[in-house]
């Protein structure tokens, strides 16, 4: 990652802020996560149990696939250290002038503050075996049915804070093997129209800044480090989905969905001596129980107005509940038994408005607005009375153009975000400990407008 060089102060004015070197203030962070060793592969078979003139073969499926990778983390913090600690007001655009020139005349120097768990070590292996088989009869069933048996294998070395440089790595190693069955049916009611159900169980891997137990300073001065104790995430899924296709370019769909989640992986705050009292790390709940309803449209707009004759809308939503049971010994911090997930909306809308045309036979074209929103959700989930912070809704509107050149060439300008609202996390109104701020705002800012231009060439 980038180098990261943090200073906090008091902002004055516009132009001006109030600072003072030493503690947790002026701080350079160096953050590496080496990820070159990495293997994957697979081999698959088929065979065609009965061959159908429609194509619609019966047949099955044996394969095997696995990976292998090691990431080595590291880090050093490199603090800002005054001979005198005396506030000073500066310019905010100058700051590093007024730094270089303390530094020049002898006020503020630079030490090495790393601690022993600056390096960790993650290794995974997966192997997997499954195999499917593919049922096509009396013509309007279509099932698919399968089982993917797993051996994962997960070992971090570490050191933890205070640890020293030169002591040995503790070690965490989890073996697992999952059994992984998956169903899916078609049933074609007519030539219009489609019944889908699909059940699966699944499993959710932490990601790497999930368990390497390695302290991260975000620009803002937030935290984050790693819990190397997190387990997989168990999943059985369900989704149940009624599907009519009036023509060629329209389509409507309405479903229903649910999920239940063993040992969910949420992201928490918890209490601390540092990083402003609060620490951001991740953790297992017990359990965690999701359904809802989905819906979604796609339709051409000239059954409206022939001037509309290439303008086509799709539009799709989702209302969902979830509910998750928190296991209270094993994470004594949290305020209650029940609350929603962390990272879940109650809502979602998605829409797009797309125009097709032509230049020419060959330039074909397309020109999309498209639209989200999503409901308030958890962004951490609170800890020992502070309730939980909160993601706001954000408004999100792009332009996507398309041009086909030829038959080889592709370009594409796109403009993010052009609405440009603002982003802000708060913290929830039920703390349980007194709150004296009247702003609950934890973090607010604008993302900004992007634009981007691509170019794709196919041989």
């Amino acid at each position: 990652l980038p180098d990261r060089k943090v200073i906090t102060g008091e902002k004055l004015n516009e132009t001006e802020i109030k600072t003072t070197y030493g503690a947790d203030n002026l701080i350079r962070q160096y953050f590496d996560v080496s990820g070159d060793r990495f293997f994957s592969g697979m081999v698959e078979y088929a065979v065609i149990l009965k061959e159908k003139d429609n194509g619609k073969d019966t047949k099955l499926v044996v394969g095997y696939n696995g990976l292998s990778n090691e990431e080595v983390s590291s880090y050093r913090f490199v603090f800002g250290r005054p001979l005198l600690a005396t506030p000073f007001v500066t310019n905010i655009n100058t700051i590093n002038d007024a730094i270089v020139n303390d530094v020049n005349a002898g006020l503020v120097k630079f030490t090495e503050e790393s601690t022993g768990d600056w390096r960790s070590k993650l290794y995974q292996n997966v192997n997997s075996a499954y195999t499917n088989v593919f049922f096509n009869f009396a013509e309007k069933w279509n099932i698919n049915g399968g089982i993917r048996v797993e051996s994962s294998l997960r070992e971090i070395k570490y050191r933890q804070t205070g640890d020293a440089f030169d002591a040995n790595y503790r070690k965490l190693k989890k073996d697992k093997i999952d059994f992984l069955p998956a169903l899916n049916v078609k049933y074609t009611l007519n030539e219009k129209s489609n019944i889908r159900f699909a059940s699966s169980k699944t499993i959710t891997r932490p990601t790497s800044i999930e368990i390497l137990p390695v302290n991260f300073v975000n620009p803002d001065g937030t935290v984050e480090i790693g819990n190397p104790k997190i387990v997989n995430s168990d999943n059985v899924n369900f989704d149940l989905k009624y599907e009519m296709f009036p023509n060629s370019n329209q389509l409507f769909v309405v479903g229903l969905f649910g999920k239940q989640i063993k040992n969910p992986i949420e992201r928490i705050f918890i209490p601390t001596a540092s990083s402003g009292g609060q620490i951001i790390t991740y953790a297992n709940s017990k359990s965690a129980l999701l359904f809802g309803i989905e819906l979604e449209v796609l339709l051409p707009l000239n059954n409206i107005s022939a001037a509309l004759n290439n303008f086509s809308w799709g539009f799709n939503t989702s209302i969902m509940k979830t509910d998750v049971e928190v296991d209270l010994v094993k994470n004594p911090l949290e305020n209650g038994k029940k609350r929603a997930l962390q990272g879940a909306s109650d809502w979602l809308i998605n829409s797009d408005l797309k125009y097709d045309f032509k230049f020419n036979e060959d330039m074909k074209n397309t020109i999309s607005l498209v639209y989200g929103v999503s409901g308030e959700r958890i962004y951490a989930v609170g800890t020992a009375g502070i309730d939980h912070i909160y993601e706001k809704p954000f408004q999100k509107l792009d332009f996507v153009w398309s041009s086909k050149f030829s038959k080889n060439m592709e370009v594409k300008f796109a403009v993010d975000n052009i609405l440009n609202p603002s982003f802000k996390r708060e913290l929830g109104s039920e703390s349980k400990q007194t709150i004296t701020e009247t702003d609950l705002t934890v973090r607010e800012y604008k993302r900004g407008t992007g634009f981007s231009l691509g170019v794709n060439y196919t041989f």
